[in-house]
């Protein structure tokens, strides 16, 4: 059961940076049919703004309008992000909230409010960041495994666009976590109508085909047929390639690696495919 939706909200209207408007329309789109109430975070952090740098003598007061300046188009921006989430949630007939926050560690909040919602929603790019000079930039991937190293999960984090799920593609490797992200996918059931394909990598010819069967058995005791797909070769880069040839509304992956923190969070085919992708991922950890 999906009762509450929790949407981190950047900026509006960056061109090639932020995700927000995708990430709040796949949460209605999922709250709407799962009858959920949605919470919109915004978290501005206005401590990296006052990064200027030391200004020349008698130049003091150009470099307080200029912080001047920052804060108030931050406040502004987050603003906007604020009525365009409510708005878009009015239009949909949904209940939500919004919540603000001011501080330097952006993620610490929205992993404390994860804590209470059953999914969370963020664009793949952009997230907490509203398009003004100076602010902190992201990297997608350092951003989910700050969130996934606290706990929040499932992520379903979105590309630039909205997209109509018809097509899921589950990454599979037979490891522990990628099995779990699997199983949440399913008994989540998000997309009931969805055409799904598990697709799995590697030159142990025998051993993917049992992991295919295997997860193949498991969505049919769930009452879902589904395509299986092996690849000969590394996933890393496969992914992507499989999901475009296919025509993937959906990549569903789990963690394979255990080697440097973020690979031990992510898996080097995680990274590779948050890096690239511009198709909304269902992250499951």
């Amino acid at each position: 059961m999906i009762g509450s939706v929790l949407v981190g909200l950047g900026g509006r209207g960056v061109p090639g940076t932020c995700f927000t408007e995708s990430a709040t329309r796949v949460a209605i789109d999922i709250a709407t049919r799962h009858d959920a109430s949605l919470t919109g975070v915004t978290v501005a952090n206005f401590a990296q703004l006052e990064r200027l740098g030391s200004a020349p003598i008698g130049a003091g007061g150009a470099r307080a309008g200029m912080l001047e300046h920052r804060v108030a188009e931050t406040r502004d921006r987050v603003a906007a992000a604020i009525v365009h989430f409510e708005d878009t949630c009015k239009a949909a007939g949904r209940p939500h909230q919004v919540k603000t926050e001011e501080r330097s560690e952006a993620f610490d909040y929205l992993v404390s409010q994860a804590r209470y919602h059953d999914l969370t929603v963020i664009g793949l790019r952009g997230l907490f960041e509203y398009g003004v000079h100076g602010e902190a930039n992201y990297d997608p991937a350092d951003t989910l495994v700050r969130l996934i190293a606290g706990g929040v999960r499932p992520i379903i984090a979105t590309g630039p666009t909205e997209r109509t799920i018809q097509r899921a593609l589950i990454a599979y490797s037979g490891s522990a976590q990628s099995a779990k992200a699997m199983r949440r996918f399913v008994q989540m059931n998000l997309w009931p109508d969805a055409l799904v394909r598990i697709v799995a990598f590697g030159d142990d010819h025998e051993r993917r085909q049992r992991h295919l069967l295997d997860a193949a058995n498991y969505f049919k005791e769930h009452g879902i047929d589904v395509e299986r797909d092996y690849r000969p070769g590394d996933p890393k880069g496969g992914v992507l390639g499989v999901a475009a040839e296919w025509g993937a509304d959906l990549i569903v992956m789990g963690n394979s690696h255990r080697t440097l923190f973020s690979r031990k969070v992510l898996g080097d085919t995680m990274l590779e495919t948050i890096r690239h992708s511009d198709l909304p991922l269902f992250l499951a950890q």
